[in-house]
């Protein structure tokens, strides 16, 4: 189970379908599903919305319909809380992947949108692969999750941990002292088998920690052809293909799609 952070920032978010939520919005809070399935995603959501802005207003985008003000501003400082059906490429990927989901937190403030999801690392890669075509993110993060503790222990246990460090004490990551896995084994007193299963383990899980965080996305052409049509697909349906800002959506897709087949630039990674 992981958990990555997608991070586009106010510049590139003016360049995407989703930049007229900025001249409405001052902030936005993702804080529960009440209903997900693809294409009727209802969610909770706290928004502070900018002088003269209501609302009613964010029906004006093709991807939001606002249902129903659970709660109205008492003061100026205060927020909405609103129930919103979301129809968005990226959201509905999301739910139709049976294995993602948005994490409460997500928002959209001064310093850009913040999106972060949940869930096992091919299906995380998926959504990951979208949300890239559409807008690439300006950072991305990941880190492993422990459902079995309140604390994110990393990807060691406990007793994997006291191995490794005892490995990395003997030397045996140090090519030049060249430690014998044997000499290891005899001082544990275990079967130089074992502890080279153990170790082979230990090595896997880490270079799946390190190198396994999305650092190296890559979208196929046959990537492309499926995200597309699923896209097409769903504004035909719901009825927003003539829409001018998805038309952008659609044109940045296939911009980036070109730009994927020549990086001049490595994505700001975080892990």
């Amino acid at each position: 189970m992981r958990e990555i952070t997608l991070f586009w920032g106010r510049a590139r978010i003016m360049e995407t379908d989703v930049a007229p939520l900025l001249e409405i919005v001052k902030h936005l809070e993702f804080l529960a599903y009440i209903k997900r399935t693809p294409k009727d995603i209802r969610i909770l959501l706290k928004a502070t919305f900018k002088p003269g802005k209501k609302p009613e207003d964010l029906n004006s985008l093709y991807f939001i319909e606002l249902i129903d003000i659970h709660h109205y501003p008492e003061d100026r400082d205060d927020s909405y809380i609103i129930n919103l059906k979301l129809s968005h490429p990226l959201s509905n990927l999301n739910a139709r992947t049976g294995g993602t989901t948005a994490v409460p937190g997500c928002r959209l403030d001064g310093e850009g949108i913040t999106y972060v999801i949940q869930g096992n690392n091919v299906r995380l890669r998926l959504v990951a692969a979208m949300a890239r075509l559409m807008a690439k993110p300006d950072r991305i993060s990941a880190r492993r999750l422990d459902l079995n503790t309140s604390q994110d222990s990393g990807p060691l246990n406990a007793k994997q941990l006291r191995l490794a460090k005892f490995a990395y004490d003997k030397g045996w990551y140090d090519v030049d002292k060249g430690v014998r896995i044997s000499e290891m084994a005899e001082d544990l007193k275990i079967a130089r088998a074992t502890l080279a299963e153990h170790l082979s383990r230990i090595e896997s899980l880490m270079m799946d920690d390190l190198l396994g965080s999305f650092t190296n996305i890559t979208i196929t052409p046959e990537d492309f052809e499926m995200f597309k049509d699923m896209t097409v697909k769903d504004s035909e349906e719901l009825e927003y293909k003539d829409d001018e800002q998805f038309k952008k959506l659609l044109e940045n897709m296939h911009k980036n799609m070109e730009f994927e087949t020549d990086p001049s630039e490595d994505d700001e990674v975080e892990d």
